[in-house]
């Protein structure tokens, strides 16, 4: 009899699982987002230091892209996650210290004449 009501609840729990999961959409873990965003830093050293080599445009520009790109993610995981999850500073200095790279970056594009498109940069809340 007791045997019987369990088997009846882990049916009854099997059967709800799916209809539990219909309005859910799958979600990238945070750590994967903290990771994508880094990538996208390193592809930004990468361009900035064939810039640094070559002082070809191209590369200071596809820099500031990749940097601009990584520093609108953070922002978004941070406003998705909020203050109170654990890696919530810690994407918040890599944020700040992307905005202080891209600020560098303009600098250097603006002595040495390099034209750079418009660019949405509302995670470094200017």
């Amino acid at each position: 009899m007791k045997s019987l009501r369990h088997l009846a609840i882990i049916g009854g729990v099997i059967l709800l699982l799916p209809w539990g999961c219909i309005g859910s959409s799958p979600r990238v873990p945070v750590r994967r987002e903290i990771a994508l965003g880094d990538r996208k830093v390193d592809w930004a050293l990468v361009y900035y230091q064939s810039w640094r080599r070559d002082r070809d445009g191209i590369y200071l520009r596809l820099a500031r892209r990749h940097m601009v790109d990584a520093i609108n993610s953070y922002f978004r995981l941070q406003v998705k996650m909020g203050h109170s999850y654990p890696d919530f500073y810690i994407v918040d200095r890599k944020r700040r210290r992307g905005c202080r790279f891209l600020q560098q970056m303009e600098r250097e594009a603006g002595r040495f004449a390099v034209m750079l498109e418009e660019a949405d940069q509302s995670g470094c809340l200017r």
